[in-house]
């Protein structure tokens, strides 16, 4: 108990400055970047390409891209040749600009200490003094958003059932304000991801809402965790190329209690523009070529759902908004990625106690940095 006011004497007080004080601690604990000399983005996948545009946005030069992934060295994108890490130095020299535009950061920082470069930045560097200019929400660290919800953040930290899911929520706050490293040790969890078995007890009759089944990795999931025995699973996908995948996995299985529809979830019917990257990061844009159709849970399904998991890149608020008939008359296990929007952390467990008062609401965390954060509710 005095370790929880500990650390919520502590939260509130990182909460009572300004966020002009934690931009300049970034300042002065971080070298300067100089936007006019050239850069190398280290990360040549998704991160890489958000940088990308956030460098042309302020004209910097970007020299080249890098990354440990072997098989595509030497290809080239956007006109950008992707280097040999090890052939930097000698091609623009130790005191070259490099960011590190890649989740697994830490791991890069290391290596290119080791090679002996003089000026290396993280991506949270830019995304805490530059969050307006990031469209990538988990990218947008907004101080000023954190420190102005600061009674919210207080009441969603008193709704947690446990002192794990307190220290989990309490070091990504820490970390998002301070961007302390260290924040991240001993909060990863290794228990198996959407079926914590401490808390995800299952019964011999399951029916299984997926929404944002990607290629059916998750439905996969479910018939190891649950030995095959379950009523039903109803999974959601909207984009194309992930639906081919899982569609055709489900063929194989021949199982007609999985049902796939290729739709997004939400909390009404609606048309969105969309990425269908095929991949696990398509998401709802603003504008794009696909269009895909949007559902409430309420309305698409009429079924007791007794289990719902939802990873769909932003939009887990909404669906939930979606489902709050279902989820007050059948109170099903909830299993919701909570970092995809930076408030997301606060705002999701608030919302599921409005639903349902007498959930009890736990947090995980399955990486070693801001991604794969699940709320579950019980």
């Amino acid at each position: 108990m005095n370790n929880n006011k500990n650390m919520l004497r502590e939260l509130n007080q990182l909460l009572s400055k300004s966020s002009n004080y934690y931009k300049q601690l970034v300042i002065k604990n971080n070298l300067k970047f100089d936007f006019k000399k050239p850069v190398i983005l280290f990360g040549a996948a998704k991160l890489g390409n958000v940088f990308t545009r956030f460098f042309k946005k302020k004209g910097t030069k970007i020299l080249a891209f890098s990354d440990n992934n072997k098989q595509i060295i030497e290809n080239i994108i956007d006109g950008i040749k992707i280097v040999n890490k090890n052939e930097i130095k000698k091609l623009y020299g130790k005191d070259i600009q490099i960011v590190a535009t890649s989740l697994l950061y830490l791991e890069i920082l290391t290596d290119l200490k080791k090679l002996g470069f003089n000026r290396i930045f993280e991506q949270m560097y830019f995304s805490t003094l530059y969050s307006k200019d990031f469209d990538v929400l988990i990218w947008k660290n907004d101080i000023k958003l954190i420190i102005n919800n600061k009674k919210q953040i207080n009441l969603a930290f008193d709704y947690l059932s446990d002192d794990k899911s307190r220290r989990i929520f309490f070091n990504i706050i820490k970390y998002r304000l301070l961007l302390n490293k260290n924040s991240f040790k001993n909060i990863k969890d290794f228990e198996s991801e959407y079926f914590d078995k401490k808390i995800i007890h299952l019964g011999d009759s399951e029916v299984f809402l997926d929404g944002g089944a990607y290629d059916g990795d998750t439905t996969k999931l479910i018939i190891k965790e649950s030995k095959n025995r379950f009523k039903n699973i109803f999974a959601f996908e909207p984009d194309s190329k992930n639906y081919k995948k899982i569609n055709n996995y489900i063929k194989l299985l021949k199982d007609p209690r999985i049902k796939i529809f290729r739709l997004g979830l939400g909390d009404k019917n609606n048309i969105f523009s969309f990425t269908n990257e095929g991949n696990l990061q398509s998401k709802v844009v603003e504008y794009g070529e696909t269009q895909i159709k949007i559902v409430p849970i309420d309305k698409f399904i009429n079924e007791h759902i007794t289990y719902i998991k939802l990873d769909i890149e932003g939009f887990e608020k909404k669906a939930l908004i979606g489902a709050k008939k279902t989820i007050k008359k059948y109170k099903p296990k909830l299993v919701i990625c909570s970092y995809h929007n930076l408030n997301d952390i606060w705002e999701l467990p608030m919302l599921i106690k409005k639903l349902r008062p007498d959930y009890k609401i736990f947090l995980r965390h399955y990486s070693d940095f801001l991604m794969d954060t699940i709320c579950y509710a019980t």
